[in-house]
């Protein structure tokens, strides 16, 4: 423990606190494991069933802190056909509420490792909207291009397209039709959503009307693996996020 205290004593979030407050610091259960993972005791934390998820992020932002490649943290979820020969990475769905283009391509560019550490697949990634190619005109898909440009200045060697709609992007004999020159020709595997709204909507019909199986929220953006469950999750759920 006093090992612990004196990591926390360096952190600026404690500036200047005594030893007693550090010392009840430790004692919530969410911030003793979070600190022992800064302290390279343990290899990731899961949390959330019992824990909000804007105490977990806040807790992890103070403790482990954000990777200066990502500069926000986001999430995804991994999820997995129910005759298990597709597997999907959907991002973000449970932290940037309105993410603005740049944030869609860092979260793009997070979820491109994320997905190939999980799946050992090549990621395709398209960005999703409710216009494919310019079919419609809104703010909110000039965002989207953006991100698109973005992305690709900065990850030029991943295979990308935007904006489209879902079944552009997941559905070849679709994407013929609607984007004939798409370069990931209806056959993404990354899906980068818009907004919050967007991506928790779309994995939770997926996980509860297509019969996927949903893994996550995944954390990505930290500088050490933390893991934030929902309130309602499963013992599978928790076992299958350690895994990971």
């Amino acid at each position: 423990t006093e090992r612990y205290m004196d990591y926390l004593s360096t952190l600026p979030f404690t500036n200047n606190w005594p030893a007693g407050n550090l010392r009840e610091y430790l004692q919530n259960p969410l911030h003793f494991s979070i600190t022992t993972l800064a302290c390279n005791d343990v290899d990731g934390v899961i949390a959330g069933a019992v824990t909000s998820s804007s105490e977990v992020i806040r807790t992890a932002i103070r403790i482990v802190g954000i990777n200066s490649s990502s500069n926000w943290v986001s999430s995804i979820f991994f999820l997995i056909s129910p005759n298990g020969d597709h597997a999907y990475t959907f991002a973000d769905c449970a932290v940037i509420p309105e993410p603005d283009s740049k944030q869609l391509a860092v979260i793009g560019g997070d979820s491109v490792e994320f997905h190939y550490l999980l799946s050992g697949e090549e990621a395709r990634v398209a960005f999703i909207s409710f216009s494919t190619k310019g079919s419609a005109n809104h703010y909110r898909i000039d965002r989207v291009k953006e991100a698109v440009e973005i992305f690709g200045r900065q990850y030029p060697h991943v295979s990308h397209d935007g904006e489209l709609q879902i079944d552009a992007a997941i559905i070849p004999e679709i994407s013929k039709l609607k984007a004939p020159d798409s370069s990931i020709s209806g056959e993404a595997n990354v899906l980068i959503f818009p907004n919050l709204d967007a991506g928790n909507v779309a994995y939770k019909i997926a996980q509860h009307m297509g019969g996927y199986s949903a893994w996550g929220p995944l954390l990505q953006g930290l500088n050490r693996p933390v893991h934030d469950l929902s309130r309602g999750c499963s013992v599978d759920d928790i076992v299958n996020v350690a895994a990971i």
